[in-house]
């Protein structure tokens, strides 16, 4: 009897050991799905948000490029206007410092007759 014992114990262990490996690869399967589908929608989810950072950065870059194109305007106007204001002062200082003919040689009037009246001043002492 109890070797007939042994062997109906032995058989029922028998018995489910391939259902509770089977409930353990299902178990383990489960949670390894799980795991995946968690990892697949947090990678979705950064896909989406890159994507949104892309297309921000690339508002952001068109609004720069914009930006530049005005500096970049205003700057050539700003060097177009320094020019011309350089051009305007040479020639207004070319104009300024070239005498008129009639006054080239000629001395002033008052400095030749202080001169002489220095000289008369000197004999007198």
């Amino acid at each position: 009897m109890e070797a007939t014992q042994k062997s109906e114990s032995a058989r029922r262990r028998r018995a489910w050991l391939p259902w509770g490996l089977l409930v353990g690869a299902v178990v383990l399967a489960t949670s390894g799905a799980w795991a995946g589908s968690r990892s697949i929608s947090a990678l979705v989810e950064r896909n989406g948000q890159l994507e949104r950072e892309a297309a921000e950065s690339e508002a952001h870059v068109a609004e720069l490029q914009a930006l530049r194109e005005s500096q970049s305007r205003r700057l050539r106007t700003l060097e177009q206007q320094h020019q011309a204001a350089q051009a305007a002062l040479a020639t207004t200082t070319a104009t300024c410092t070239t005498p008129p003919d009639s006054a080239q040689v000629r001395p002033e009037p008052r400095r030749a007759a202080k001169a002489s009246v220095r000289g008369k001043k000197v004999a007198r002492r």
